[in-house]
């Protein structure tokens, strides 16, 4: 008996000859789309984290200001600083180590009539060695300080008059597209005009 014939199948035709040039134009686009994006976000990420720091710097340098006003009250009116902004240049006093106050008395032998010339003097050696501090962590940096008192409310006893500092911290900034939008918090008295800088704004009550 003969053995049926088998017919070879005949080869199909791979019809996959590799990727167009369409193709390869569309995944290079896909492909710099993400690229660029990721580029963006790295940029954003690396702005966002250096105004962290700055920021953190600023909080700590206020804090410091606060502190030696809060301890030297007698000489509260000397820690305001309205020096007007010089570009490119560090604020005047920004010496290291800064010189020694000048000298004063402190008298408490009687209590009645205490005697203490030292606040003006304490208060100025403090705001020199701040603004060295200020210059130093912040590039380019420089501060302005108003000081406010107010009186207890007639017919109060035993209430401590308000004391408040207004401090703004002014540093050198690259000008973003966005219109650089932090300068807008800058004092007037500072004088900042086109200058590329950015401020922050503490008011602290004492």
């Amino acid at each position: 008996m003969k053995s049926p014939l088998v017919r070879a199948a005949a080869p199909t035709r791979n019809t996959q000859r590799g990727a167009t040039l369409i193709e390869a134009m569309v995944a290079v686009f896909i492909l710099a789309v993400a690229l660029f994006g990721m580029a963006g976000l790295t940029s954003s990420a690396i702005k966002y984290n250096q105004m962290s720091r700055i920021r953190a710097t600023g909080l700590s340098l206020v804090a410091d200001y606060a502190e030696r006003a809060r301890a030297n009250l007698a000489g509260f009116a000397n820690y305001a600083y309205t020096g007007a902004y010089t570009a490119s240049t560090r604020s005047t006093a920004t010496t290291d180590p800064t010189a020694a106050p000048a000298p004063c008395t402190v008298d408490t032998s009687d209590a009645a009539s205490p005697i203490n010339t030292c606040g003006a003097a304490i208060a100025n050696y403090d705001k020199d060695q701040w603004r060295t501090n200020v210059a130093n962590r912040l590039p380019g940096g420089t501060a302005y300080v108003t000081t406010e008192l107010t009186d207890a409310p007639p017919g109060v006893s035993g209430l401590p008059a308000t004391r408040v500092l207004n401090i703004w911290l002014i540093w050198t900034a690259v000008k973003e597209d966005d219109g650089f939008e932090q300068k807008q918090s800058c004092p007037d008295g500072a004088n900042v005009g086109d200058a590329s800088v950015a401020c922050m704004y503490f008011r602290v009550t004492l």
